[in-house]
């Protein structure tokens, strides 16, 4: 959604890099916050650093304030930084997923004001979250976050690299990389996003479902309707991925192919893909056939070689 407002020849290459650093670097350092903290809470508890507090709102919103709380000067002031960086990682969270939910809609609607859709939305989510301030909400919340939030997320972030990197093609995406760049790709991007990325998020996410536990809340295992609801909420948010894979092969009128071959014909690019500005997808094609051009040229000297 956000590369959707850059420019055509945009440096995503840096971007990637910045965004990369960046993300690692807040990582770490929220990591030796964390463990600092919970280390010292410990410490005075005499508790198991495991027993001290799960992930989640309770690390936040308890055991964080409760050491925040013990500093010997000012502890109001840590306080108001504290909650005041979490309001603004709530605010910056939340434009971008509502961003993306108003791009579609104003994409596929150009009619539409995209005023009118912004207020829409947000007030439908609004309204929706209010449930979460109800007194049964950090259960609901804790449910949600489970099916919905991490599980489809990781699931749809799975399906997205492996189709581009194995159907769409890492030689297409490169090559459309280092014509919008005007340089080459490295061999560091190929490997991870030909093999590396794809490969272990998979693995990963199959680790994750056989090593699955009974969601809990507090400690007590939410109730059997509970997880049913939460597995009706994951299906929901993946049954589109079959449903538009199905609308996809069987758009196909050619009666003559075989099911097989529609789904081949629904896995490889389409001629309709490329830049929108008629001149820049002209240049885009002859770079495609030169790039192709000088790949059999070069098989072909290493054959004979």
């Amino acid at each position: 959604m956000y590369a959707s407002y850059n420019p055509f020849r945009h440096n995503v290459y840096r971007d990637a890099m910045i965004v990369s650093l960046i993300d690692t670097g807040t990582s770490l350092l929220a990591g030796f916050t964390v463990f600092s903290i919970l280390g010292n809470l410990a410490h005075e508890t005499g508790a198991k650093i495991e027993n001290v507090a799960k992930s989640g709102p309770g690390l936040v919103f308890v055991s964080y304030a409760d050491a925040i709380g013990k500093f010997d000067q000012v502890p109001q002031l840590f306080s108001t930084l504290f909650f005041l960086m979490l309001f603004s990682l709530g605010v910056g969270s939340a434009v971008s997923w509502q961003m993306a939910v108003i791009t579609v809609i104003c994409d596929q609607f150009p009619k539409l004001k995209k005023l009118h859709v912004t207020m829409a939305t947000c007030g439908a989510c609004f309204l929706l979250g209010l449930i979460y301030v109800t007194p049964g909400g950090q259960q609901v919340l804790t449910l949600v976050d489970n099916f919905s939030g991490n599980f489809v997320i990781y699931i749809l972030a799975t399906l997205e690299v492996m189709a581009i990197s194995w159907v769409y093609g890492l030689s297409n995406i490169v090559t459309d990389f280092e014509f919008m760049l005007g340089q080459k790709i490295g061999i560091y991007w190929k490997f991870c996003w030909g093999f590396f990325v794809p490969v272990f998020l998979f693995l990963i996410l199959i680790y994750s479902l056989v090593t699955m536990e009974t969601v809990e809340y507090n400690g007590v295992p939410l109730p059997g309707r509970a997880i049913a609801a939460g597995w009706v909420l994951a299906s929901c948010c993946l049954i589109f991925v079959p449903i538009f894979a199905f609308i996809e092969i069987f758009k196909n009128s050619n009666e003559k192919l075989t099911l097989l071959e529609k789904v081949k014909s629904s896995l490889t690019a389409s001629s309709l893909w490329g830049p929108k500005s008629p001149k820049e997808r002209a240049l885009w094609e002859n770079y495609v056939i030169e790039n192709k051009s000088k790949s059999k040229k070069g098989s072909c000297f290493k054959r004979k070689k």
